[in-house]
């Protein structure tokens, strides 16, 4: 079982932390093996954010990985930028496609609720959820702050004129942020976050210097870590990142918290039953074969899959937790 997806040590802020739980795992499970069917055509996957980000990046993987194993074929991936992933969801949830899916997660559970959407995942059929993975907190290789101890001590004097660039406001990023904040004595009322359609157009904030540090999924950052264009600070799981092992995490570095975001897939509303046991019995093959394992290692996502009952009393519940987070954070009123 993946790991409790927010755990902080006991702190004044004891409510905050019963509401975070919001990100605990729940236990892994799949739907029904299918046969060996023929390979699906005609789908179609929409990453609700910009190119480059975790939707686009999970997307592309499940793509390739349904068509390398011949589970689908001619599977086509598009983009719908903004509103957190809102705009995407409401495309979704009006279309009348059998044949789309649309990636999701922690990011849309969020921006919904400050977005102030007129759709809902309540508009669409949740299929399964696919994985999580560790945040990484950024800055530019030209920052005068090497360690996360000074980026904290230099944030805390001036938290409003500390720009922290992410993903759609209301997302993991943010909520992670409003975490972080709260833990190390600033009022998560006064961050600066500036939201961004998907963690591509957060690193371009990050690299040109329009925003002085940056969080997002440690894949979507990692190619330019290492390319020296960015230095990273701290990562937010229990453990150091198999991509970046150097780095420390937060808790290591006296910050009493770990958290971790993940990412699942949705269909149209009112999805026959047929076709939602056919996306199932999709994805599970896709989870159990050894292409998708070795996705999930090569990027250093958490295998957290689960379909069916269980996932949908899971989205439920972390739309209605994140609602009371966010609350309690100051974003949203």
């Amino acid at each position: 079982m993946l790991p409790q997806l927010v755990r902080r040590r006991a702190t004044r802020a004891a409510a905050l932390l019963a509401a975070a739980a919001l990100l605990t795992g729940c236990g892994s499970g799949s739907g029904s093996n299918g046969g060996q069917a023929a390979p699906i055509t005609g789908l179609k996957i929409m990453a609700p954010a910009a190119p480059g980000g975790g939707y686009d990046q999970t997307s592309r993987a499940m793509q390739k990985d349904l068509q390398d194993t011949k589970i689908a074929s001619g599977v086509q991936v598009f983009n719908v930028e903004g509103a957190s992933g809102t705009n995407g969801l409401k495309q979704l949830a009006d279309s009348k496609d059998d044949n789309l899916l649309m990636t999701m997660g922690l990011i849309m559970v969020g921006g919904i609720q400050t977005t102030g959407s007129e759709k809902t995942l309540k508009d669409t059929t949740p299929i399964a959820r696919l994985l999580a993975e560790s945040e990484v907190l950024v800055v530019p290789a030209e920052s005068p702050w090497t360690t996360l101890e000074g980026f904290l001590e230099s944030w805390r004097q001036d938290p409003k004129n500390t720009p922290i660039a992410g993903g759609g406001a209301g997302g993991s990023e943010q909520i992670l942020l409003g975490l972080i904040a709260d833990q190390v004595g600033i009022d998560p009322g006064q961050i600066n976050y500036v939201a961004n359609s998907g963690g591509g157009k957060a690193l371009e904030k990050v690299l040109s210097g329009e925003v002085k540090a940056g969080l997002n999924g440690v894949s979507e950052f990692k190619e330019q870590i290492d390319a020296g264009k960015l230095r990273a600070l701290a990562v937010s799981g229990d453990n150091r990142s198999k991509l970046l092992p150097e780095v420390k995490t937060l808790k290591e570095q006296g910050v009493g918290l770990s958290f971790y975001n993940w990412r699942g897939v949705h269909a149209r509303p009112g999805l026959s039953d047929s076709d939602k046991q056919k996306f199932t019995d999709m994805l599970t093959r896709l989870h159990d074969s050894e292409a998708w394992k070795k996705t999930l290692v090569d990027n250093d996502w958490e295998d957290y899959f689960l379909t069916g009952a269980e996932y949908s009393s899971f989205v439920d519940s972390e739309n209605e937790r994140a609602r009371k987070v966010l609350t309690d954070i100051g974003l949203v009123k």
